[in-house]
């Protein structure tokens, strides 16, 4: 049994473990701390506050009435910790107070190597473009334009491979550090805490904006702006029925395969061909497949098409039945599982080409009547 209290964050109640405060309470204690040094801090603590208050109330909204400790620790993972934001500002701010000729305002101002991230704040699907824009200086828009240009002149398959791998192999943008490194731009207090109020804004309390608001927009990006902002809504809508209209299809097949994997494990292929009995043995070379190669091949299939079926029945009611964000961890091992069960299937399916690639002959042979018969008869 936890004690639970009852805070009031930028104007927002919320319902919070005792621990959880404590965590927060610390938290906010410590960037307090760093930002009375600067000028304006009252103002930045108000943005971290009104930031920390926005993302506590995203737990709200998929329905947990309580915040817990991991919520806390999920928003100072986000926001970023103040021993990691500013340690670097005290080095540099110790480094340089001996230099009498050297100005404060650059003392805390410490200017990172640009790295190519994924933008979390200005996503589609996974800040792939978004990202893309931040590091090469690019519009957002206009970008994303381009890749749905290229997506439809290439019919979708290499430009989905490429978007996919930059979306493994990109790390995600986590902290306002990492934003500003993906920016370029230098880390400093004032960066800091215009970065934590994301610069963003929302179109609506469910779907964030595809568009920077923080400048004109010329007619040739409003087109585009209009061009995106409706290619994401059939996009997010196409998802949503593709997936309903591939849920039976999973189970069927996720079905068919489990008894599969089932009858080689009792009895072999012989007693695949009596469950399934609208197989016809002869007709097919899997009779003679040894039964160690087609385990491995079954159980592949099932992982290849089971995870990605848990994933989306997990997206689909995760709201619905009050369940968290799934661990990253388990995302990883769910990954690493899925590749390796595409190995196992494209291996089996390489093995069965080689050994029974080749012609195959048959030679019938049927009596026929004479000739004259046929003749009599006409």
């Amino acid at each position: 049994m936890k004690k639970t209290l009852t805070v009031n964050l930028n104007g927002t109640v919320f319902h919070i473990d005792e621990d959880a405060y404590q965590l927060l309470e610390s938290y906010l204690s410590n960037l307090r701390i760093h930002f009375s040094r600067e000028e304006g801090s009252d103002e930045i603590m108000s943005d971290f506050e009104a930031r920390i208050s926005e993302l506590l109330n995203d737990r709200i909204r998929l329905g947990f009435s309580v915040i817990t400790i991991e919520h806390v620790e999920e928003v100072i993972q986000r926001m970023g910790k103040p021993e990691e934001l500013f340690a670097g500002e005290e080095k540099n701010a110790g480094s340089e107070s001996s230099a009498a000729t050297e100005t404060t305002s650059g003392a805390s101002d410490r200017k990172l190597r640009k790295r190519l991230m994924r933008d979390p704040d200005d996503k589609m699907l996974g800040g792939v473009a978004s990202g893309l824009a931040a590091y090469f200086g690019l519009d957002t828009t206009l970008l994303r334009l381009v890749m749905i240009l290229l997506l439809i002149v290439s019919m979708t398959v290499p430009i989905t491979i490429i978007y996919i791998v930059l979306w493994l192999v990109l790390p995600l943008a986590r902290t306002a550090t990492d934003r500003l490194v993906m920016r370029g731009e230098p880390v400093n207090l004032e960066n800091i805490g215009r970065t934590v109020t994301d610069g963003f804004e929302k179109v609506s309390d469910d779907m964030r904006s595809y568009i920077r608001t923080n400048g004109p927009r010329t007619p040739l990006q409003k087109i585009a702006d209009f061009i995106v902002s409706f290619f994401a809504a059939v996009l997010k809508v196409g998802a949503v029925l593709l997936g309903i209209l591939l849920i039976p299809v999973f189970i069927f097949v996720l079905f068919i395969l489990l008894i599969v994997v089932f009858a080689l494990i009792v009895g072999g292929w012989s007693a695949v061909f009596s469950y399934l009995p609208w197989i016809d043995s002869d007709m097919y070379f899997v009779s003679e497949m040894p039964n160690y190669i087609a385990v491995w091949g079954s159980i592949s299939g099932i992982l290849l098409l089971g995870i990605p079926l848990m994933a989306l029945l997990y997206r689909l009611f995760r709201r619905s039945l009050n369940l968290g964000p799934m661990a990253g961890a388990v995302k990883w091992i769910l990954l690493l599982v899925w590749l390796a069960s595409l190995v196992g299937v494209c291996a089996v399916g390489v093995w069965a080409v080689k050994e029974y690639s080749g012609f195959y002959f048959e030679t019938i042979s049927q009596t026929l009547p004479a000739l004259s018969s046929w003749v009599g008869q006409a």
